[in-house]
């Protein structure tokens, strides 16, 4: 064997054991942060766990889907499903679903620590309860039929930033952008997480007692810029070759067609958007995110804190004027990377599952008390310990507040469905007990919603934090013939989308009243026909 071929066995085994200790380090320090994660994730999903919570997709994709694939830009997702289905197979399965997902973002919590390198062990365990709590993932959980995918891409996005943190070199940039281009393939939402994490990375380096230096700082972030850059290019040509590949065309839903096309022109109004999203989260409820006070109070207080012991440490520290500089930037582009989704989905509306990357906002106040402690006398460790006390309480207020939110949400729900279930069965039974009425018939509903006023869910409705609005009566509405076929058992033939235009034209059906009133459901030219609004 050739002297070249034993150094690279050589070396191979080097790496490898290298990695098998940061492995065990991972483990050894973090198993806390990975079973604070996985109860506190029991707490806020397991009703939703031991329930089957039906929204408009869910019914439309029970028993086997997994939502929208390559036509949304989900290469990866629709690869990674329908590869699963042929090995292992699909189903709707909550209790599977829901511990698949509360372990993979268990792992990126502990993974998240590890990046940030925060000893404290309240910072960790806060980390992965915050993580795990915060409701873009609970609005997610009420997608089960996709929550273990989503939380998976999740993984790989902070998969990445640990790659890109722990290794140097096109080893390091070129694996970590690949990470970056399969979350981006599953779901386009979590690259604002890397980019924030990858902020609070070169803070922790800049804000150090002994910092790198001002060459060595600005080359970190941009090797990280590079990685989300990359990660980026390779999503976008995948998809393009995905779709030439399929036959297929990015649909028009919340412009997806127009992905990555970015006006110059509207970039200072993305970019004023994202610090606007982001400084409101302490004063203003939005994407359901920030819906109590305590919560808000929570990231008013992160704010505060993080604002203070920068400025302390900018003062304070004996790092060189560079260093310094580059700290303001990268404290300063901190709310634009975790609230970048506005710029990735300007020109289309933003849920709250959209917006995990603001959830490391009250991870930046554990970075700069993690760079505190290591300098200063008595008095500023004193005042450290209180402020990390009061802190850890206050957030793990928010925490707790986060869970009860989430069950509040998942037990409205579980009503509504409910009362849904009720309406539709005794619309079958009407349907059925229709004079003439026959198997073969085609069922057409004219109208777009239910205008009934006896269905409705709200006397829930004052009670509840909407995650979305997926707890309303109306999102079943639309999902009618879904609900009746997935949820009823009852399979009617249906007309086209054609003949019932041609039917809503007819003065006889103009004349019929709405549903539930009588003669709403009649037979006509061989269509039942119920019509639910003018």
């Amino acid at each position: 064997m050739s002297e070249r071929v034993l150094n690279f066995l050589a070396d191979a085994e080097a790496y490898g054991e290298r990695a098998r200790a940061r492995v065990r380090t991972v483990v050894r320090d973090y198993r806390e942060t990975f079973l604070v994660t996985v109860c506190a994730g029991l707490a806020a999903y397991g009703f939703a766990m031991l329930n089957v919570l039906n929204n408009q997709d869910n019914i439309s994709n029970t028993p086997g889907g997994y939502g929208a694939g390559i036509s949304s830009g989900r290469w990866f997702l629709e690869w990674l499903a329908e590869t699963l289905r042929t090995l292992w197979g699909t189903n709707t399965l909550p209790l599977f679903n829901g511990l698949l997902s509360i372990v993979l973002v268990a792992l990126a919590a502990c993974l998240t620590a590890s990046v940030l390198e925060l000893r404290a062990r309240p910072f960790r365990a806060l980390t992965g309860a915050l993580f795990v709590t915060f409701p873009s993932l609970a609005m997610t959980m009420l997608f089960m039929f996709t929550v273990g995918y989503y939380s998976f891409a999740l993984l790989l996005a902070v998969v990445g930033v640990y790659w890109a943190k722990n290794v140097r070199g096109l080893y390091g940039i070129l694996p970590a952008s690949v990470c970056m281009t399969l979350s981006l393939g599953i779901y386009q939402a979590y690259l604002p997480v890397a980019a924030a994490l990858f902020l609070l990375i070169l803070l922790r380096y800049g804000c150090a007692e002994r910092p790198p230096s001002a060459l060595r700082l600005c080359l970190e972030g941009v090797r990280f810029l590079s990685v989300l850059v990359l990660g980026a290019l390779f999503y976008m040509v995948v998809l393009r070759l995905s779709l030439s590949h399929s036959g297929q065309v990015l649909n028009e839903y919340q412009q997806i067609d127009q992905m990555g096309s970015i006006s110059v022109s509207e970039l200072p109004d993305m970019i004023a958007a994202t610090y606007q999203n982001f400084f409101n989260l302490p004063f203003h409820a939005k994407y359901a995110v920030n819906d109590t006070p305590v919560i808000r109070f929570g990231f008013l207080c992160s704010l505060l804190l993080s604002a203070v012991l920068f400025l302390w440490l900018e003062v304070r520290g004996r790092a060189e004027r560079g260093v310094k500089l580059l700290n303001a930037l990268y404290f300063t582009l901190f709310p634009a990377g975790a609230f970048s989704i506005v710029i990735m989905c300007y020109h289309s509306s933003i849920f709250g599952r959209m917006v995990y990357g603001a959830v490391t906002a009250f991870f930046l106040p554990f970075v700069l008390l993690e760079c505190v402690r290591e300098r200063g006398g008595v008095a500023v460790r004193v005042l450290r310990k209180g402020a990390a006390a009061a802190l850890s309480v206050l957030l793990l207020l928010t925490s707790a507040n986060y869970v009860w939110q989430s069950n509040e949400n998942y037990m409205v729900l579980y009503y509504t469905n409910r009362q849904t279930e009720n309406y539709f069965a005794s619309m079958a039974t009407r349907i059925r007990t229709l004079p003439g009425y026959r198997q073969d018939l085609y069922l057409a509903f004219v109208g777009e919603n239910i205008t009934d006023r006896t269905f409705t869910n709200s006397v829930y409705r004052g009670s509840a934090h909407r995650y979305g609005g997926y707890t309303e009566a109306s999102n079943y509405r639309k999902a009618g013939l879904s609900y009746m076929t997935h949820y009823l058992g009852f399979h009617q033939p249906t007309a086209s989308a054609e003949d019932v235009l041609t039917l809503a034209d007819m003065e006889t059906v103009r004349a019929m009243p709405c549903y539930p009133d009588d003669g709403s459901i009649r037979i006509i030219d061989g269509y039942i026909v119920v019509k639910l609004e003018d």
